[in-house]
């Protein structure tokens, strides 16, 4: 649809834009006032173009270490966010202005643990995939709508490291210099198809929606073909803790002291000597080798826990959805089968909307369904209140609108055959 109408052939080459049309900004940084942004900002109350930076894979905790701000008159800004310990000041002003993100949900969150959030703001990346777009990056779009495409060559930088070579600050600038342009033609394509409050639905709910922690099992990454024993997983824990709490130390990322695939091998091996450690190339390193002591005291714990206390081998995830007329044993199969026939149905009417069916549920709001309709089942004359479960699932109102009918269907279909 979209990519169709506001797009030329995929094979047209593009006009590529290497600076800002108003040039490369100075990096505000320590030392620096933003009274000149503040004024900028107190102009108008025009939505504002903003993205920022993160020191991921670098620093402990991927914090924001640059902010790009493009205002309504033309003009970037770019401040250097470890030289700013209170921007209470800026928050205030940017809290007037709508803010135009792409993929803004990580960077809201970013931005959060400096003080900084929008109360409003519009996504470049979700309005695209809402009006069908298929590719949908910020280089892509810019393709698809505006026929030129973006420099993008310092994605994977370490944005931690100061000065900033002038060459990063052209590219980070480059990240807000046509947002504007590409809200003006979304709101308009959204308008077109009806689908406006989609998005606005969609803002507000990232914005309420609490940062997402890592999953409490994420320390198993990698394990699955090599460990075989719940020893070398207890092992492979205790590594994970360890090595983490040694990063915060010493302000580094997790990966970068010691990689994943370096902790499963050594829960593997479950070393017990300095020499058992050290013939695993990741703990020979320098940086690795300054917490020697820790890694033989994590393995040393590991080898002791108690038995009853070690982890699973594999985790067997029971439903989200816990039945009451039925067992999880008993509706397993035909809560299978309402789960396949919930995707077919949704795959569908994705297909008429022309967008990817995970915007209109996911895997797991459609587990969870088939679970309930298949307990149901067993009660026929009982309401499973599919409108509720679906607001407690925090499918949005527009989802809830499309999702509701198509399983209210399927549950009456198959009462009809009962």
């Amino acid at each position: 649809m979209s990519e169709s109408s506001l797009a030329a052939n995929d094979e047209q080459s593009y006009e590529t834009i290497y600076y800002p049309k108003g040039g490369v900004p100075d990096l505000l940084t320590e030392g620096d006032n933003l009274q000149e942004l503040l004024m900028e900002l107190a102009q108008d109350r025009l939505p504002v173009a903003v993205d920022a930076e993160r020191a991921s894979g670098f620093r402990y905790g991927h914090p924001n270490s640059l902010l790009q701000l493009k205002t309504a008159s033309g003009k970037i800004f770019l401040i250097d966010t470890f030289a700013f310990h209170d921007l209470s000041e800026l928050q205030d002003s940017l809290a007037q202005h709508q803010w135009i993100l792409h993929d803004g949900h990580q960077d809201i969150a970013g931005l959060k643990e400096l003080g900084i959030f929008p109360n409003d703001f519009f996504d470049t990346q979700i309005a695209a995939r809402l009006c069908g777009f298929k590719r949908f990056s910020l280089a892509a779009i810019c393709e698809q709508i505006l026929g030129v495409t973006l420099e993008k060559d310092h994605q994977a930088e370490d944005w931690s490291i100061r000065p900033l070579p002038h060459d990063w600050l052209r590219y980070a600038a480059l990240d807000v210099e046509l947002l504007a342009k590409l809200q003006d033609a979304l709101a308009a394509q959204l308008s077109e198809l009806g689908r406006s409050d989609w998005l606005k639905q969609e803002c507000v709910y990232l914005l309420q929606k609490p940062h997402r922690k890592d999953k409490p099992n994420r320390w198993r990454r990698g394990a699955a073909k090599v460990l075989k024993t719940s020893r070398q997983y207890e092992y492979l824990r205790q590594l994970y803790q360890t090595r983490d709490l040694c990063a915060q130390k010493i302000d580094l990322a997790p990966g970068r002291l010691v990689a994943n695939q370096a902790l499963v091998e050594a829960a593997a091996r479950q070393p017990r000597t300095r020499r058992q450690l050290n013939s695993i190339t990741a703990f020979r390193s320098p940086i690795a080798r300054k917490f020697e002591s820790e890694w033989l005291a994590a393995c040393e714990q590991a080898r002791w826990t108690p038995e009853k206390d070690l982890p699973p081998v594999v985790i067997v995830a029971g439903p989200s959805y816990q039945p009451i007329f039925g067992t999880i044993s008993r509706l397993r199969n035909l809560a299978g089968s309402y789960t396949d026939e919930l995707k077919r149905v949704v795959h569908e009417k994705a297909r008429q909307l022309d967008i990817d069916p995970a915007l209109i549920a996911n895997m797991q709001t459609l587990r969870h369904l088939g679970w309930l309709l298949a307990d149901y089942s067993l009660a026929p004359k009982e309401d499973p209140q599919l409108a509720i479960e679906l607001e407690e699932l925090e499918a949005r109102q527009w989802q809830q609108d499309l999702i509701l009918p198509l399983a209210t269907e399927i549950r009456e279909k198959h009462l009809g055959k009962a």
